[in-house]
């Protein structure tokens, strides 16, 4: 008797494991639905922008040209997300002060979409990916977020004329906020 009781307690509790590992995937599913949903209306917003200006160190400003911008041959290769032309490349559009080295770049629309789809497609592949390095990685998902909170605070559908800016600096006057935690 006490043998089927304690198979009993086994298969119930084998069953208790089942139906919370299926609700943390169903919460996660969640989740995740919600984030991609979230990035394809920071997608659409923008797209409707027409400049935005971003400061930072010129190392980081390296680091996204190589990864979002990069020349045939050099930088990381994410190959599904196109080539750059070149006769748009932001970097034309770069200003670095040499005391400070803080750089100050003009981005278009489609290239604040590029940086937003590239750091996402980054996240995507996750931490632990066989390709995956992880300073690409936490770089990535800090500039996600903070390219995020850039457009999270345009109203697509009024126009003040003023050409928004982020800084990527925590010594330097910025916002503060902090993005939701991507999954």
């Amino acid at each position: 008797m006490n043998l089927f009781k304690s198979v009993s307690a086994q298969l119930a509790a084998a069953k208790d494991r089942r139906a919370q590992r299926a609700e943390e995937a169903a919460r996660k599913s969640a989740a995740r639905e919600k984030f991609e949903s979230l990035h394809r209306l920071r997608l659409s917003t923008a797209a409707a922008v027409s400049s935005v200006v971003i400061v930072c160190h010129e190392d980081t400003w390296a680091f996204v040209e190589r990864l979002v911008f990069p020349t045939p041959g050099t930088g990381f290769h994410i190959p599904f997300h196109g080539s750059v032309d070149s006769q748009h490349f932001p970097g034309e559009r770069c200003r670095v002060d040499r005391g400070t080295g803080m750089a100050t770049v003009t981005l278009s629309g489609p290239h604040l979409v590029r940086c937003l789809t590239i750091f996402r497609a980054v996240l995507a592949a996750g931490a632990d990916h066989v390709l995956q390095d992880a300073q690409r990685y936490a770089m990535s998902k800090r500039l996600y977020a903070r390219f995020s909170n850039l457009v999270d605070s345009i109203d697509p559908d009024t126009s003040s004329g003023a050409v928004p800016r982020l800084v990527i600096d925590a010594g330097l006057d910025s916002d503060g906020k902090e993005a939701d935690p991507v999954v």
